[in-house]
């Protein structure tokens, strides 16, 4: 035991837990310890044998459960005195409970002890009678007599069947036998007859029943049946009426001699060895008689042996009767008196429960008086009260949950700008749980810097506003209301981890009381992502219908200038010439495709969506780009997509030509492309699981660095040394036209980038859309 355990465990015995649960706890033991004793003290006097064995036992333990006993009344009532010295509400009338139930229990009961004392000692001495002992005798002797007499009948009769076997003639069957033996059975009245040889197996008996015949007995009575020319049993069964019986058995020997054929000295027999069993069941009402004066003369024996003890124990009984009386009258005043003083306890402990906050419900006493009436008038009140926080409570689990399934992020700060409290979309805008923050600034997260700076900056700039509309009464007027800031906030911008992207947030802050600051912000990342390329949009549009409108004259313009003085110069003019007309050619040719690109990304057409089979469209592109290093993995169970077969072509092409850009610019440059297609789980509606097809596009190129990647399909953003930027924009747009999503990310290999991954997720299944 250690030494810190020692003084714990002696301040929970002197502790008031303790005082209070060790009398309940002493009084349950020690009753139910005098209950048990007096369950054994009537069992023992009614089992001698039981009574021999552990007379002393039960005699030691009634002396010290009826101390015991005694020991509890002096303590209870003692408890009862200190507690009314001490003024402790409802003692005094526990005290006259216990008093009036206390002269109830002593007074009827040691009248009844008195009786009951000369009634048991007179009581004894007539139940053990010369005349009543004689007759018991004479009963058992007369049921031993008739059961030996019964055993001799049945041997008599055994040795007149097995003498008619013997006579049989030489050559008799087994049936005759069988037949003669059954006749003199019915005769006797033998219930079961049974032949068999000295092996021990049956030759025949008169059980008809398979099996039920009674098995022959052990090679030992057989051999000691031979020897006493036949023995008898006398065996105690079980009745088909549950009751017991007797069963008188007897085996009888048989010898038959016969010649031996085929020897020279013919004077000698043979003997053949066989035996019988008979068996005979006495009369029910016989068996029954002589068991019960077996029972009757041992449980006279039984008794008349123990009178003495049968005596003290027949008086401790009594006393130990007469105490326990004592001990559950005192245990039911106290019992009955808490009972009565508990609606006033109640209301005392109650009225200070209250006082402390706690207004759950109090167990309602239906008394029919009016102590009764006030309890339950007291608990309306505090149900009353109890539901009106209860309500208080509810709006505010509500709250919780409304916040909590926002899609927009509401975080709650104190003055210090510590964390109070987050709601879920918080988390999932910055991909991080925020409760380890509570209590804390959100600059604890290193990527949460810059956030804090901007709402503290927010708050700071609110605070200016509200500080210069004091002076103005026209400007207070209309900031009356709660004053909110909001602001457009770009968080990493500058960060080249690719698991951190940018994001953009728009944040709005307002002060709900003068200790806590709300702020509420939405990620509008997407949001600005399509107003860029809204405006891109539109600046292409014009840019294609500026520029295009001079191309055409510009290119004629050269080629007519070089016709007309084609042959007019000297060999060096002309060829300078023919090379500055060409370069204007193709430099003109080269700003066509630039708008064709321009008008392609402003004003894609509607897709006539039809049922394509992306395994098919791929395979018919991919046939275009034989002898380029692809590696493809088409899975067979993709079925058919709602799209558009030219506009699907065109995002294929734009792929593949960039992966094949991508890797021929990368250190393994003779990687093949990989191209995959397969059927994958995106959710479940309705309890039925929704399929799309994915194509995947996997390059062995350089990656992306971590600010291409979150634009990256945003126009004129591109990592070539030569191109628009609106490959993959126009991309974006087909694939969002088709209501599909696409990804693209950096396929790592540990920490380093091994290349791109485009992804494109079709949804819009021609089996759905049917």
């Amino acid at each position: 035991m250690s030494v810190s355990s020692i003084p714990l465990k002696s301040a929970f015995f002197t502790s008031k837990a303790w005082r209070k649960k060790a009398i309940p706890i002493a009084i349950s033991v020690i009753g139910v310890f005098a209950l048990l004793l007096l369950i054994l003290l009537s069992i023992a006097s009614s089992n001698t044998e039981f009574f021999d064995n552990y007379f002393i036992w039960l005699y030691a333990a009634n002396v010290v459960i009826g101390v015991c006993l005694t020991l509890v009344i002096l303590t209870l009532v003692i408890v009862i005195g200190v507690r009314w010295y001490r003024g402790h509400f409802g003692t005094r009338l526990i005290a006259k409970l216990a008093m009036i139930f206390a002269l109830v229990g002593i007074v009827p009961g040691l009248i009844l002890y008195g009786v009951s004392l000369q009634f048991v000692s007179r009581s004894i001495e007539t139940w053990f009678d010369v005349k009543i002992e004689s007759a018991l005798n004479s009963g058992l002797e007369l049921g031993r007599v008739t059961l030996r007499i019964a055993q001799e009948e049945i041997l008599a009769e055994g040795n007149f069947i097995a003498d008619q076997v013997v006579q049989v003639p030489a050559g008799s069957t087994s049936d005759q036998v069988g037949t003669m033996i059954m006749k003199i059975r019915n005769q006797f009245g033998i219930q079961e007859v049974s032949l068999f040889n000295i092996q021990r197996n049956l030759i025949l008996t008169s059980e008809l029943r398979p099996k039920k015949y009674l098995p022959a007995p052990s090679a030992e009575v057989v051999a000691e049946a031979f020897s006493k020319k036949g023995i008898t049993f006398l065996d105690q069964i079980e009745m088909q009426d549950g009751q017991r019986g007797y069963q008188v058995r007897a085996i009888v020997p048989i010898v038959r001699k016969k010649p031996i054929l085929g020897k020279l000295d013919s004077n000698k027999d043979a003997e053949d060895k066989y035996f019988l069993q008979l068996v005979r069941i006495l009369p029910s009402p016989v068996a029954k008689n002589i068991f019960a004066v077996e029972s009757a003369y041992s449980e006279y024996q039984e008794k008349s042996l123990g009178r003495a003890g049968l005596r003290k124990m027949f008086v401790g009984t009594l006393t130990l009767t007469l105490f326990f009386a004592l001990f559950v009258a005192i245990t039911l005043a106290l019992l009955l008196g808490r009972q009565l003083a508990r609606p006033l306890l109640m209301l005392l402990k109650g009225t200070q429960a209250v006082a402390q906050g706690d207004l759950s419900p109090k167990p309602e006493l239906d008394t029919g008086d009016e102590l009764g009436m006030l309890t339950r008038q007291f608990n309306v009140m505090t149900r009353q009260l109890a539901d009106t926080r209860t309500s208080l409570q509810e709006s505010k689990a509500f709250l919780e949950r409304v916040l909590g399934s926002l899609t927009a992020g509401v975080c709650i700060f104190d003055q210090r700008y510590n964390v109070v409290s987050s709601n879920a979309g918080a988390d999932r805008i910055f991909g991080q749980d925020l409760t380890y923050l509570d209590g804390k600034p959100l600059s604890t997260s290193p990527a949460l810097m810059e956030f804090e700076e901007a709402i503290k900056e927010g708050f700071s700039t609110m605070k200016l506003a509200v500080t210069g509309a004091q002076d103005n009464p026209a400007v207070q007027i209309s900031h009356q209301k709660t004053p909110v800031w909001q602001k457009q906030v770009q968080l990493h911008t500058t960060n080249e981890f690719e698991n951190e992207l940018g994001i953009t947030l728009f944040v709005r802050g307002t002060e709900l009381t003068e200790d806590l600051r709300m702020v509420v912000f939405d990620d509008i990342t997407d949001v600005v992502s399509a107003q860029r390329s809204i405006a891109w949009s539109e600046v292409a549009r014009r840019l294609a219908h500026e520029i295009k409108n001079p191309l055409t004259p510009i290119q004629l313009s050269a080629e007519r200038l070089q016709h007309k003085l084609s042959g007019k110069l000297s060999p060096e003019q002309e060829e300078m010439m023919n090379r500055s007309t060409e370069t204007i050619i193709s430099q003109v040719q080269a700003m066509k495709e630039m708008v064709n690109d321009f008008r392609d990304f402003a004003k894609t057409p509607t897709p006539q969506l039809k049922a394509v089979s992306i395994n098919t469209l791929t395979s018919e592109i991919l046939e275009l780009y034989e002898g380029s290093p692809l590696r493809t993995q088409l899975d067979p169970r993709c079925p058919e997509i709602m799209g558009d077969p030219t506009q699907l072509r065109q995002v294929i092409h734009n792929l593949l030509q960039n992966a094949q850009d991508a890797t021929l610019e990368g250190p393994h440059p003779g990687e093949a492309v990989e191209v995959k297609t397969e059927l994958v789980p995106y959710g479940e509606q309705n309890g039925t699981e929704q399929k799309a097809v994915r194509l995947t596009i996997s390059d062995s190129g350089v990656g992306f660095p971590a600010k291409i990647l979150a634009r990256a399909f945003e126009p004129y953003v591109t990592t070539k040394s030569k191109g628009t930027g609106l490959g993959l924009a126009v991309v974006k747009k087909i694939i969002d036209d088709h209501s599909a999503k696409i990804e693209i990310r950096n396929r790592m290999q540990g920490a380093e980038v091994v290349g791109a991954q485009v992804s494109i997720l079709f949804m819009n299944l021609a089996k759905e859309a049917a």
